[in-house]
């Protein structure tokens, strides 16, 4: 996985040289997830996880999180310097939050943990502390539980049940980044934007909000460019990238294609659509 991303991030950026610099993010980035020593387990009882997604709850939860603090602040010293080495804005409050995690004043063990319950108490009240934005002491926590729940799945942690047909991830209750059409019929599945699970879907439905009314669920796509659109639902105002995998290759990680299409998401800011804030029944 890791030389299918270095290869694909390595070509997008000689295919779009206004790409490199994210590319290069991008690129330190997956090398860091797949060096780092693990720092999370999942401690699911299977038999209570199936009847638990019957209802429309994800496999995990919470408490079901061992994080090893100690790894985690090895990982997340790592990452923020990344941050640091590649980010052109933030630098005095990444460098607040290195000062913090060195002096053991992050307690990341509980500030993950509620970036996975979507509380957003505990985030606010470190980020006022230590006078740094919400939104990037947000970001840094998600990539970091990001690489950790994508190991956990990579390592065999899979949903209980078959048939998922929500618009949040069966695994960890994450929102779709993107999707991909593929097979003769076009059957359309779902990319965690946090885990990195896969799961099929309703073409015709909004992952956000369910609408199924094809008049108000539309799509477009930046001229000149093949295979890849977005869906929009004008009752929610959410969006979907979509990469059609019968145009395009079907072996390209679409976490890569998630950021070859950034134009895309631009294109649907700028027309008042969001990738959506959905919380889900088990957060």
């Amino acid at each position: 996985m890791l030389q299918k991303r270095l290869q694909r991030l390595e070509n997008l950026a000689a295919a779009k040289p206004a790409l490199t610099d994210v590319c290069r993010f991008y690129t330190r980035l997956y090398k860091l997830f797949a060096d780092a020593l693990p720092f999370l387990a999942v401690d699911a009882d299977l038999k209570d996880a199936k009847s638990r997604q019957e209802q429309g709850f994800p496999l995990l939860s919470g408490e079901m999180l061992r994080i090893d603090a100690t790894a985690a602040q090895l990982f997340f010293a790592d990452l923020l310097q990344v941050l640091r080495d590649h980010g052109q804005q933030g630098q005095e409050e990444l460098a607040a939050l290195q000062l913090a995690l060195s002096a053991g004043g992050l307690d990341l063990p509980k500030l993950l943990r509620a970036v996975f319950e979507r509380d957003r108490e505990p985030l606010a009240r470190t980020a006022e502390e230590l006078q740094v934005q919400p939104a990037l002491l947000e970001y840094a926590l998600t990539t970091a539980l990001g690489a950790a729940l994508e190991r956990c799945r990579q390592q065999g942690l899979e949903s209980a049940v078959q048939g998922w047909d929500h618009g949040y991830c069966p695994i960890c209750g994450g929102l779709p980044a993107i999707a991909e059409l593929s097979g003769e019929e076009g059957k359309k599945r779902l990319q965690c934007g946090l885990c990195g699970n896969h799961w099929a879907f309703k073409r015709l439905t909004c992952i956000h909000c369910g609408n199924t009314d094809h008049e108000s669920l539309a799509y477009f796509t930046a001229e000149g460019e093949s295979g890849c659109r977005v869906d929009v639902c004008r009752k929610c105002s959410g969006y979907l990238k979509v990469v059609d995998s019968r145009e395009r290759s079907d072996d390209v990680p679409l976490e890569i294609e998630d950021v070859a299409t950034l134009h895309l998401d631009l294109m649907a800011a700028k027309e008042g659509f969001s990738r959506g804030k959905k919380e889900t029944p088990g957060n």
